[in-house]
């Protein structure tokens, strides 16, 4: 009995004297829709879904410009046939984290798991909004679609010509056309796998019960609120390993403070929604969050000058500016009766109402300069990118009225505000969140739209409701922010290819020049003739006017001085997994 004592004693005092965990906590603008690869396509989401389950490919942490490396695969995947064959092998001993599902059994990561997760995407009883990353490119799709709309259920155990699995680690992948891009498809968390027994024991709630093979594991969600991330016991043995530009000394700093550390560093991840800035800013300022990316009404106050402020400094917050590579713009819906079409009086519509909004306004005062106007779909740091591409004087009020007045949009009745040129009401209800960032853009267009003469109403709701309007087609309007899936401008032109209407091309834009010159660019490795394409498009988007191009944003990153090892990927979601907590010195600054 004695020497039971003595040993559970001497593991109590273990325990006691066992490190604390290490605890990242971070802050997401907006909240979060779900946790299933396939049925999700927000950012916020998606940060969670990268971190939970695992794509074949992923991105060298601090490479730049953006590298694709393997993930779960043992090497880059095998091209041939001119980008149309691709072939996966995969790594194994990787495991799926535990659940009821695998009812007590380890249960190991199997090329079946990769079909499984790209027929679900296909299957329209999902009603993925990432059928755009399989459509017109998986060999068979189409076919398999209509089988199942006949049948009224997709059959997840017949062939699929696009999906070959040759043995338990092997996959062939098959597309319709040549394809270079499929790589970096290969690297997103949409596609990544899932085991079909999890998805058949949750069913519709499938959402709620993310289970993958990533360094972590969802332990807590609180809709809109707070989610946490465990460490996932099963996962892997992977380090931080990275290969940082040798000019580059914030990256190379930062691989020296991570370099070898064991993945995922944290313990745990507490990620709070807190969408207003204010609250947000203080939140860090009061050492709860980790890091933050600075709000725009705070920029004079952190950084006057482009300089960290003397209590900033003092209280040694890390500062690490970047390019976003991503475009605001508000998108129209081209079904809709009063906005939408494409003959002359409503392309002259559109044009006006952007040509009415002045972009540079909403860059230096309501982002506060943390912006640059955006000319052209394709933002900076994505292939196609044209600096000098010139679409013309964006903000011009007396040509946009002189375009309202040419079409016949009027004002007949002496209210101010305009007429359709059939005598009908014309009303732009423009689509907005009530955070109060949300309330300045509205206010912005409001006025902008006044003096135009054009009537202005704000459909305000949360951005997951809006996002559930977008998708069937009911919103009139909605501006969106989209940042790079892959450094190419295909990422960003597939928001206005036709066949992607109903999943990533919200505003049902079909142009029958612009899907040809989209897929011909498609079959082409990047190159000078492919930007020569991308090109043609961007004078077709400001020919039809199906978007109001707005602004690229940069990012002001403040960490706190014990997070180490971080920095935002320009393609990549948030990395977690990649980030320390200095726990001594997290414990000194907070006394």
């Amino acid at each position: 009995m004695r020497a039971v004592l003595f040993i559970a004693a001497a593991l109590l005092a273990a325990a006691a004297h066992a490190a604390p965990q290490k605890v990242l906590r971070v802050g997401f603008l907006i909240a979060e829709t779900n946790f299933d690869p396939a049925a999700v396509s927000d950012l916020y989401s998606n940060n969670v879904i990268e971190e939970v389950f695992d794509s074949p490919l992923t991105y060298d942490f601090l490479a730049r410009p953006a590298k694709l490396k393997p993930q779960t695969l043992v090497a880059m995947p095998e091209v041939t046939e001119n980008g149309r064959t691709y072939l996966l092998r995969l790594k194994k001993g990787i495991f799926f984290a535990d659940d009821p599902a695998f009812k007590g059994q380890k249960r190991e990561l199997v090329a079946r798991d990769y079909e499984y997760a790209f027929k679900r995407i296909v299957d329209p009883a999902v009603h993925s909004p990432n059928t755009w990353l399989l459509e017109g490119r998986l060999a068979g799709m189409e076919e398999a679609v209509e089988r199942a709309k006949k049948a009224g259920k997709f059959d997840y155990d017949a062939p699929l010509p696009g999906i070959e699995v040759l043995d338990r680690y092997t996959l062939r992948i098959r597309l319709a056309k040549p394809d270079y891009n499929f790589l970096y498809i290969l690297a997103m968390p949409n596609i990544a796998a899932q085991a079909r027994e999890v998805v058949e024991a949750y069913g519709s709630d499938i959402g709620a019960h993310p289970v993958g093979t990533g360094p972590y594991r969802v332990g807590e969600w609180r809709r809109s609120a707070k989610i946490v991330l465990e460490r996932n016991p099963n996962f892997r043995e992977e380090y931080y390993e990275a290969e940082p530009p040798a000019d580059d000394a914030i990256s190379q700093q930062l691989y020296k403070e991570n370099k070898g550390k064991r993945l995922p560093i944290c313990d745990r991840v507490e990620i709070s929604v807190i969408e207003e800035s204010q609250p947000r800013w203080l939140a860090f300022l009061n050492k709860e969050l980790d890091w933050v990316n600075l709000p725009y009404e705070f920029l004079n106050m952190a950084l006057p000058g482009g300089k960290l402020s003397p209590a900033l400094l003092r209280d040694g917050v890390r500062y690490i500016p970047d390019i976003e590579v991503v475009t605001v713009y508000m998108y129209f819906n081209m079904k809709d009766p009063v906005v939408g079409g494409y003959t002359p009086e409503k392309v002259a519509l559109r044009r006006a109402i952007s040509l009415a909004y002045n972009d540079e306004e909403n860059a230096s005062l309501l982002r506060n300069g943390t912006a640059i106007e955006a000319k052209s779909l394709a933002p900076p740091g994505v292939l196609g990118y044209d600096p000098s591409f010139n679409i013309g004087k964006s903000y011009d009020p007396a040509k946009s009225k002189a375009l309202l007045d040419m079409f016949g949009y009027v004002d007949r009745d002496g209210d101010g505000y305009r007429e359709m040129p059939d005598g009908k009401p014309l009303t732009f209800v423009y689509a907005s969140s009530p955070s109060q960032l949300d309330r300045l853009f509205t206010q912005s267009w409001k006025k902008a739209l006044d003096a135009v003469g054009i009537r202005m109403e704000a459909d305000i709701a949360k951005w997951p409701d809006h996002r559930k309007k977008s998708k069937q087609g009911l919103l009139m309007s909605w501006e969106l922010a989209w940042g790079a899936d892959y450094p190419d401008g295909e990422n960003f032109y597939q928001l206005l290819y036709g066949p992607n209407c109903g999943s990533s091309n919200d505003n049902c834009f079909q142009l029958p020049e612009f899907d040809r010159l989209y897929e011909q660019a498609a079959a082409l490795p990047p190159g000078p003739e492919r930007t020569v394409i991308y090109q043609k498009m961007e004078r077709l988007i400001a020919a039809y006017a199906p978007f109001k191009l707005v602004v690229h944003r940069t990012y002001n990153y403040m960490l706190q001085p014990w997070t180490l090892g971080w920095r935002r990927h320009p393609i990549m979601h948030e990395g977690y997994r990649y980030a320390d907590v200095d726990s001594d010195a997290k414990a000194r600054a907070s006394r």
